[in-house]
């Protein structure tokens, strides 16, 4: 079993991240007010809800990169710089308003931003080995 969780992890991963970001993102958009007053006031309603329509959109490139036994270069690469774009965000949004985040909302924001990073070295490393695997 771990041996096809390995030889497919790029597209394992990506189906992964697409099926968590359209789960995420359909919560957030459907309870945007109470995660808003969750968070506090650095993330209102309508921040909270474009998140998660972004997620929800996220979601579906991701599934649609994974839709084949290897996922291209390209997407892979949007999905690694996405990931690492949204790491920034949550620690800018953490170390510069973190005076407007619940105690709640600094700990789940962190919380995400180190899973997404988990998740984009979990890419790089899959792309790395479906190079690998296709040169040699």
């Amino acid at each position: 079993m771990f041996d096809l969780i390995k030889r497919n992890l790029l597209r394992n991963v990506m189906l992964a991240d697409g099926v968590v970001s359209l789960v995420a993102g359909a919560a957030l958009a459907a309870f945007n007010g109470i995660v808003s007053a969750l968070l506090g006031p650095a993330l209102p309603a309508g921040a909270v809800m474009a998140i998660g329509i972004f997620l929800i959109g996220w979601g579906i490139f991701h599934l649609a990169a994974a839709r084949t036994a290897e996922p291209g270069s390209i997407p892979v690469k949007i999905a690694i710089a996405g990931d690492a774009l949204w790491v920034a965000a949550s620690l800018l949004l953490v170390f510069y308003g973190w005076n407007h985040l619940t105690g709640p909302g600094v700990a789940v924001v962190l919380v995400m931003a180190v899973a997404v990073a988990d998740i984009m070295l979990i890419k790089q490393y899959g792309l790395r080995q479906s190079r690998l695997q296709a040169a040699g």
